[in-house]
């Protein structure tokens, strides 16, 4: 068993937080109670897909009980077995040395791995897991939260649970392997984790009842996902959002970057109006652009900006003066960008 700690406040400093911490305590025994007091594992058939033409099917033996795995887990064939199956056959499987393979003999090892069909081998004598963390003190996001996640066989975490008061902080727990009898009780087939969760925040209520975790409403019934707007402005006068209207038609322009590349740009000036649907609302410019094949960003070929937009001023707009400005404002942008990515002037301009 090993302990380790990370202050997170060190590379992410956060205003209003006292202690954000995460911990770890791995390679801890697991208890496995009844298979131990039995002496005994009970094997039982695991995988993922229906056996059907055209679709990915794999089936390996675990224990039904404490979830643990043979070492190797075995390649069963799926025409032969079906997940959730009693299996009585032998643990006689041959574990591959993978750190001493390399390159070529890797990659044969592992598709030979996928494809030939090989029991199990023998049981661990000892399985491990672990236990996690983080520990927030102060500030953090939202009102009010908390979840309880239970995982599915091939989540990294097996159960999970956070809660989080606003502003007296947060505690998110989570184990490794361990709650694998409770996992597999109530989530035994699939690779969906489910969720029990209620938070509030902006004025809003949700909630998850043993939801899909990771999946859109439209995959679970109705009951197990809602919310509840308590936001009476927004009920009555609208949700607050960004309306833009083109003005005059779009016109190219030359964007000159320090590095000494050009760029031609199409800009659109547009008129931003920001409100509720009834009231009153708040209106400026903005410059949406495009330019094709792109602006490099990122050293070589690594990523280039095909698009954005600019705020320019008032007066800018009514003066027309706004496409210079546009121009300047895009070209301190993106050498800003190219400041952060690493890009090399001598190399890239080059090759221009």
């Amino acid at each position: 068993m090993y302990a380790h700690s990370v202050d997170y406040r060190k590379d992410d400093p956060h205003r209003g937080q006292i202690v954000n911490r995460g911990f770890w305590l791995n390679d801890l025994p697991r208890v496995m109670l009844v298979c131990r007091l039995l002496r005994r594992h009970k094997p039982v058939v695991d995988g993922y897909g229906p056996h059907r033409p055209g679709l990915d099917a794999a089936r390996w033996v675990c224990c039904d009980r404490c979830g643990v795995r043979p070492d190797p887990q075995g390649n069963l064939d799926p025409e032969q077995w079906a997940v959730g199956q009693p299996y009585a056959g032998p643990f006689d499987g041959i574990r591959v040395g993978w750190e001493n393979l390399r390159g070529p003999e890797l990659l044969a090892a592992m598709k030979d791995v996928k494809t030939r069909h090989t029991p199990p081998g023998p049981w661990p004598t000892s399985p491990k897991g672990g236990i996690g963390g983080q520990l927030i003190l102060g500030k953090t996001f939202g009102l009010f939260g908390f979840e309880v996640k239970v995982g599915n066989a091939g989540s990294e975490n097996t159960l999970a649970a956070s809660l989080r008061i606003w502003p007296f902080g947060a505690l998110y727990l989570h184990t490794e392997r361990f709650g694998t009898w409770l996992q597999r009780r109530l989530v035994p087939k699939g690779y969906h984790s489910r969720v029990i969760s209620l938070d509030v925040d902006d004025w809003r209520i949700r909630w998850q009842l043993w939801a899909r975790r990771d999946e859109s409403s439209i995959s679970d019934p109705w009951w197990m996902r809602g919310s509840i707007n308590l936001d009476l402005a927004e009920r009555i006068l609208g949700p607050k959002r960004y309306d833009y209207t083109d003005v005059g038609d779009p016109l190219m322009v030359t964007v000159r970057m320090p590095h000494g590349d050009d760029h031609d740009v199409e800009l659109q000036l547009q008129r931003r109006a920001f409100g509720r649907r009834r009231g009153r609302k708040s209106y400026g410019w903005s410059v949406d652009w495009s330019a094709r094949p792109g602006i490099p960003t990122k050293p070589g070929d690594r990523g280039s900006v095909w698009g954005s937009a600019v705020d320019v001023t008032d007066q800018a707009a009514e003066a027309g003066d706004w496409p210079m400005v546009a121009a300047a404002a895009i070209a301190s942008t993106l050498t800003a960008d190219r400041s952060r990515y690493g890009y090399r002037p001598s190399e890239e301009t080059s090759a221009l």
